[in-house]
C-alpha cells in the first residue's frame, strides 16, 4: 500500500488497535473491502507498527525552545509541542516508539515550520492546541417539532403596519425562520403576523386567509443576508393542525432539517459520559414548608460515587447521611433563587462499644464557634476524617423534562405520580469528596489547643436521622456481575502484616474494602481476607485465609479492589459470597436497588443536567492524536469559567492552557489515561494556578501540581506571591477512563437522524467512540486557602 496515499481507513484504525477486540473491529470496518484490500490494511498496519530507533532532532529549527527527551532509551532533541505530539502518537500504538510515530512526527515538523518557539512564551500552536469545544448541558430542551425546509414567499406585517415581501427559509408548527431582504426595526418579542401567500396556493385551506400571529425572537445575519427567527403565538388550532397535516405528507419531497436533534444528541451524549464518572454526589432536598427546613429527599448514585454513601452507614449498615444537613446548618445555606451556595465541610466517626458516632461541621461553623484548631486537632488524626465541598441551587419541575421520558416508562398514571413527587423538591445540590489523604499533615499545623474534645459534642449527629431515597442513575453498566452493599469487618494480611478495615461492596469475584491504614503494597500483590463476622454463619467453609489478588487502590491506599485468586471453582471466597448473595437478595442492595416510581431516576438526572457544578473536560482520539476536545458547562456560570475561557480563540470555545502548560498536560492527562482501566475509580490530581496581568494587559499564567511543591513552606510561598500579584485557583482534577459510548440513552435521536440524513449520524456516532477519557474539574480554592490558614479568596 503507498504510504503517501494510504487508504482512508488507516487512520480509523489505528486507534483502535487499543482496544482488546480489534480483530474484530478490524472485520466490522473493513467488511466491504475486498480480501486483498483487508490484507494491503494489515501489512501497512504492521509496517506502521514496528518498533524503531530513530532520533529526533529539531534543533536546526528551534534550537532555544528544545530540550533533551528521553524514551524507551532512545534521547530526543524536541521542544514541549513536539514532545507532547510525541506522546499521543506513542499512546496510538500500546505506548510504544513506531515508525509510524517518527512518520508522523516528520509531518508535525514539516508543517510546523521554521516558528519561532520560545520556552518562556506560550508557543501559538501550543496555545491553540489547548482550545476545546465548549457544549452547554441541558440545552436541547425547547423544541420537539419536526423542522422542514421549505422556501416559500410570505408577507411579514409588523405592528406598526410595515409590510416586508420575504420568503420561508424553515418552518414547524411551533415556530417559522424567514428570510428578509433587510433587517426592520424591531424589538425581541414584538408580535408580528404572517400571511402564507406562498403556502395557501400549494396547500389551499380557509385558516390561510388572514395573518397568524407570531413573536419575533431574534435575527440573524450572514455575508449580507439577513433572517428573522419567530414563534408561534396565541391559539389557532386550524392553523396548527393544517400545518402539521402538510409538513407530515411532505417530508419525502422537502428536506428535514435534523440539526435541533443532532445538538441535543451530542449533547445528551456528552452528558452520558460525564454523569456516571463524575465523582460527586447528587443530593435532592424539598421545598420545606412554612416555618420548616428543607429535608434531604433523594440522591442519585453511581458507581464512581457510591463510596460517599458507603461512608455514612453506621455500624448496623443503616445510611446516615441526612444527618449531615440538620435543619440549622440547611437553613443557613438555602440559595435565593438565581444564586448558587457553596461551603465546606468537615466530618470524622467515632466509636465507642460497637457503635458508630458521626461528627460534621461546616467551615462557617468551625469559625463562628472558634472550634477550628481543635476540631482539626481531633478529627486529622483519625483514618475517618474527610472534606467534603457542598454546593446547593434553587430547582424547577419544568428542569425534570418529564415529556421526555420514554412513553413506554411513564403510563399516565405513573406520570401524574411522579410529578406530584418531583414537584415537592426545591434544591439541587452536590457532595463532594476533597481528597485529604495524602495532605493530612496540613490539616495539623494549627497550634495545639489544650480545650476538652467534649467541646466538640455540639457537632455530633443526631441518632436515627431521617430516611431519603436512592435512585440509580441509568447507564451502561461495564462490570461483568452486579455488586451489592455490604458492610462487615476484615482483616488483610500481606507477609507479616496486618490491617483492618470493613466491605464496601461485595459480589461473587471480588470485593472493594477500606483500611484504617495505608496499604503499602502494589498492583498484583496476592493477599489474604479473613472475614470474622461473617464466620459464625457457616462451618463447612474457612473464612480466615481467604486469597485475593490486589487489582487496584485509590490515591491514598486506603480503598482496595480485591478479585478472587485461583480457580473460581475452589474458591472459597466465591462459595461463601455466591450462597450469601442468592440467600439474601432481598435484603442486599444492587446497583439498581428498589424503584418506587417508574422514571424518577431518568427526571433527576435532568435536574442535575441543568446544574452540573463541576466541569466535565473530555478527551478524545483524533487521526493521529489523543488531545482534549470538548469542555461542557452548566447553564449558569461556574466559578472556573472565567480562567477555562481567558485563552478560547473564540466564543464557543474554552482553553485549558491555564491548566495544562508546559508537561502538565502530558503529566496529569495523558500518561495517567494509559494507565487507567474503564472500572477504575477516578485518578485524582490538583492543580495550583497563578493569573497576572502584564503591563500590556495580556493575562499571564503560571501552573504548577500541587504535588510537586514539596512541602507547606513551597505551597503558602506560590499561593502569596500569586495573590500578591493577581490571583490563585486551586483546582482539582478528576481523571476517568470510558468505555464504549451509551448509545441506547439517544437510541431514538439516532434512528431519527439517520432516517433523514444518515451522514449527520453516522458523524454522531463516530463524536462519541472518539471519546477515550472524561475529566472532572472542580474549584478547591476556598478549601486549600482554609487548610493552608492563608484566609478566603477575594469575591
Amino acid at each position: 500500500m503507498d504510504s503517501a496515499q494510504p487508504h482512508p481507513l488507516i487512520d480509523q484504525l489505528i486507534p483502535l488497535q487499543r482496544e482488546a477486540d480489534f480483530d474484530e473491529l478490524f472485520l466490522r470496518l473493513t467488511a466491504e473491502q475486498s480480501s486483498n484490500t483487508r490484507f494491503l490494511l494489515k501489512m501497512e498496519l504492521n509496517r506502521r507498527g514496528a518498533d524503531c530507533r530513530r532520533v529526533i532532532d529539531m534543533r536546526s529549527e528551534w534550537p532555544q525552545a528544545c530540550r533533551v527527551f528521553e524514551f524507551a532509551g532512545i534521547t530526543h532533541f524536541m521542544p514541549d509541542e513536539a514532545v507532547a505530539q510525541f506522546q499521543s502518537h506513542c499512546y496510538l500504538y500500546r505506548d510504544r516508539y513506531t515508525l509510524g510515530v517518527y512518520e508522523a512526527m516528520q509531518a508535525w515538523q514539516r508543517q510546523a515550520g521554521n516558528r519561532a518557539l520560545s520556552p518562556h512564551q506560550p508557543a501559538p500552536g501550543q496555545l491553540r492546541q489547548l482550545d476545546v469545544n465548549l457544549i452547554t448541558f441541558a440545552s436541547y430542551v425547547g423544541r420537539s417539532q419536526d423542522r422542514m425546509h421549505f422556501s416559500s414567499p410570505l408577507e411579514l406585517q409588523l405592528g406598526n403596519g410595515e409590510r416586508i415581501s420575504a420568503k420561508s427559509s424553515d418552518l414547524s408548527t411551533g415556530g417559522i425562520r424567514i428570510s428578509v431582504p433587510y433587517l426592520p426595526r424591531f424589538e425581541a418579542g414584538d408580535q408580528v403576523l404572517v400571511h402564507f401567500h406562498g403556502l395557501d396556493k400549494e396547500a389551499p385551506h380557509p385558516c390561510l386567509g388572514q395573518g397568524i400571529g407570531y413573536r419575533i425572537l431574534g435575527q440573524e445575519s450572514r455575508d449580507d443576508r439577513y433572517w428573522l427567527r419567530l414563534v408561534r403565538e396565541g391559539e389557532n388550532a386550524p392553523f396548527d393542525a393544517h400545518l402539521a397535516h402538510f409538513i407530515e405528507n411532505n417530508k419525502g419531497r422537502y428536506r428535514v432539517s435534523v440539526d435541533h436533534l443532532l445538538s441535543a444528541a451530542i449533547i445528551k451524549g456528552y452528558e452520558q459520559f460525564f454523569l456516571p464518572r463524575m465523582s460527586g454526589l447528587p443530593l435532592f432536598f424539598s421545598k420545606g414548608e412554612p416555618g420548616e427546613a428543607p429535608r434531604l429527599e433523594v440522591v442519585l448514585k453511581s458507581e464512581n460515587n457510591l463510596h460517599l454513601l458507603e461512608y455514612w452507614r453506621d455500624e448496623k449498615n443503616q445510611p446516615t447521611l441526612a444527618g449531615l444537613f440538620p435543619p440549622a446548618r440547611l437553613r443557613k445555606l438555602l440559595p435565593d433563587s438565581d444564586t448558587c451556595r457553596e461551603t465546606l465541610i468537615y466530618s470524622f466517626t467515632h466509636a465507642v462499644r460497637s457503635h458508630l458516632y458521626f461528627f460534621s461541621a461546616s467551615a462557617e461553623e468551625l469559625a463562628e464557634s472558634g472550634l477550628h484548631a481543635l476540631f482539626f486537632q481531633v478529627a486529622a488524626k483519625r483514618p475517618s476524617f474527610r472534606v467534603y465541598k457542598f454546593s446547593l441551587e434553587a430547582c424547577a419541575l419544568a428542569e425534570a423534562d418529564i415529556s421526555s421520558l420514554p412513553t413506554r416508562e411513564q403510563p399516565l398514571s405513573q406520570d401524574t405520580l411522579l410529578r406530584a413527587r418531583l414537584d415537592r423538591l426545591g434544591y439541587v445540590g452536590l457532595l463532594q469528596e476533597i481528597p485529604s489523604e495524602t495532605i493530612r499533615e496540613e490539616y495539623l499545623t494549627q497550634p495545639q489547643v489544650q480545650h476538652d474534645a467534649n467541646a466538640l459534642q455540639r457537632f455530633g449527629h443526631d441518632l436515627g436521622p431521617a430516611p431519603f431515597e436512592v435512585e440509580t442513575l441509568h447507564y451502561v453498566q461495564l462490570r461483568r456481575e452486579a455488586r451489592y452493599l455490604h458492610k462487615t469487618a476484615i482483616a488483610l494480611r500481606l507477609g507479616e502484616q496486618a490491617w483492618v478495615g470493613w466491605t464496601r461492596d461485595i459480589s461473587a469475584h471480588g470485593m472493594q474494602i477500606e483500611l484504617e491504614a495505608p496499604f503499602p503494597g502494589n498492583k498484583g500483590d496476592l493477599v489474604t481476607v479473613a472475614l470474622p463476622k461473617l464466620q459464625p454463619l457457616t462451618k463447612h467453609l474457612d473464612l480466615q485465609t481467604l486469597p485475593y489478588r490486589l487489582v487496584n487502590f485509590n490515591q491514598s491506599r486506603t480503598v482496595l479492589h480485591l478479585c478472587i485468586e485461583g480457580e473460581p471453582e475452589r474458591h472459597t471466597g466465591r462459595h461463601f459470597f455466591s450462597l450469601l448473595i442468592e440467600s439474601n437478595r432481598s435484603k442486599l442492595k444492587t446497583a439498581e436497588g428498589l424503584r418506587r416510581y417508574r422514571g424518577l431516576a431518568r427526571a433527576l438526572r435532568n435536574i442535575y443536567s441543568h446544574h452540573v457544578f463541576s466541569t466535565p473536560v473530555y478527551i478524545n482520539k483524533g487521526k493521529n492524536s489523543i488531545r482534549p476536545a470538548t469542555l461542557a458547562q452548566a447553564p449558569r456560570p461556574r466559578a472556573l469559567a472565567r480562567l477555562l475561557q481567558a485563552c478560547a480563540d473564540a466564543p464557543r470555545q474554552a482553553n485549558l492552557y491555564p491548566l495544562l502548560q508546559g508537561d502538565l498536560l502530558r503529566q496529569l492527562l495523558l500518561e495517567p489515561l494509559r494507565t487507567l482501566a474503564r472500572e477504575d475509580l477516578p485518578r485524582e490530581a490538583e492543580i495550583y494556578v497563578s493569573w497576572q496581568r502584564l503591563a500590556n494587559g495580556a493575562p499571564q499564567f503560571h501552573s504548577v501540581a500541587a504535588a510537586s511543591l514539596t512541602d507547606m513552606a513551597a505551597k503558602r510561598a506560590f499561593i502569596e506571591q500569586a495573590r500578591a500579584k493577581g490571583e490563585f485557583y486551586s483546582v482539582q482534577l478528576g481523571l476517568s477512563r470510558t468505555g464504549r459510548p451509551d448509545t441506547s440513552f439517544i437510541a431514538s435521536e439516532l434512528d431519527y437522524i439517520a432516517k433523514f440524513a444518515i451522514h449527520k449520524a453516522k458523524r454522531l456516532e463516530d463524536e462519541l467512540w472518539s471519546v477515550v477519557g472524561v475529566g472532572e474539574l472542580t474549584d478547591t480554592t476556598q478549601a486549600t486557602l482554609l487548610r493552608l490558614g492563608l484566609g478566603p479568596a477575594k469575591g
